[in-house]
């Protein structure tokens, strides 16, 4: 009867040591996520050494059709993110495929992360695709940790709300903690800095924008009928690689096929030959 007591007393021991590190930064295969203003941050805590690549997948229904959004660009073990500034409207699952060196492969637990069609269309700024998003730097200090982007995305994860001792006695007997119910304060803030004068700085245009429920260009121009406008977009080296001399309706598409290749795109609006707005377009 005594040993099965000490068992008793060293489980809990074990798992009042476990769970506060759990709840407070997933570690893998559980995953964690946050999302702001159309942006989605998923984020752990990597125990192993040996990793070979990260690719984070997405699927709108949990189970099928996950497609790979990006790759994880720091894999070293610690903590790490990845930002999907491009999310879908509606639920968006997402989970890791990990390859080892030594060929191994396997995937995380799943999180789902819900974005409101309406927060796309009206908050969401305008970013570089996922690929360049992924540019970011991690420091640790205190009970935060906090994930920086070029992109002026800055996440800060609060590691402080961690289970008590008085917490134990509902998990001792637990041989898994399901991920659902791991939620890391993940704080997200967008504050890109003007001074650089780079694409991160401008809000999105009211009139041209792109769609993020397609990836199409979208043209909502005032008064179209009463005024003569044209448009020409600039890729990063100001070269001109389209124009239309003339729009006559409104609103207008713009296939995004146009651009031949993704990346952040330089527009001039021109209302009757005179500059109308200046802004900027993300191909993804």
């Amino acid at each position: 009867m005594f040993p099965k007591i000490l068992a008793r007393i060293a489980f809990i021991i074990l798992f009042s040591s476990i769970i506060p590190n759990l709840i407070a930064q997933p570690i893998l295969p559980d995953i964690g996520g946050a999302t702001e203003k159309g942006v989605v941050v998923v984020t752990w805590n990597c125990q192993y050494d040996g990793i070979k690549s990260i690719a984070v997948q997405r699927s709108s229904d949990s189970v099928h059709n996950y497609a790979t959004v990006g790759y994880v660009k720091n894999i070293k073990k610690g903590i790490q993110a990845f930002i999907d500034g491009h999310p879908s409207p509606g639920n968006n699952w997402y989970q890791l495929y990990i390859s080892f060196g030594s060929s191994l492969t396997w995937m995380s637990n799943r999180v789902k992360i819900h974005i409101d069609s309406s927060t796309l269309l009206n908050e969401k700024m305008v970013l570089p695709p996922n690929d360049s998003l992924q540019k970011i730097s991690v420091t640790e200090g205190g009970n935060t940790r906090t994930i920086e982007s070029k992109a002026g995305i800055v996440v800060t994860i609060d590691t402080s709300n961690s289970l008590t001792t008085s917490h134990t006695t509902e998990v001792k007997m637990a041989t898994s903690v399901d991920s659902a119910t791991i939620k890391p304060n993940i704080r997200i803030s967008m504050a890109p800095n003007a001074s650089d004068m780079n694409p991160f700085a401008y809000i999105k245009s009211h009139y041209v924008f792109t769609n993020p429920l397609t990836g199409h260009v979208n043209m909502e121009l005032p008064e179209v009928r009463e005024h003569h406008y044209s448009i020409r977009f600039f890729d990063s080296k100001d070269n001109q690689v389209l124009e239309v001399p003339k729009i006559t309706e409104s609103p207008i598409v713009i296939d995004k096929r146009n651009f031949e290749q993704k990346g952040i795109y330089k527009f001039i609006l021109k209302r009757d030959n005179a500059e109308f707005e200046t802004g900027y377009v993300t191909i993804y």
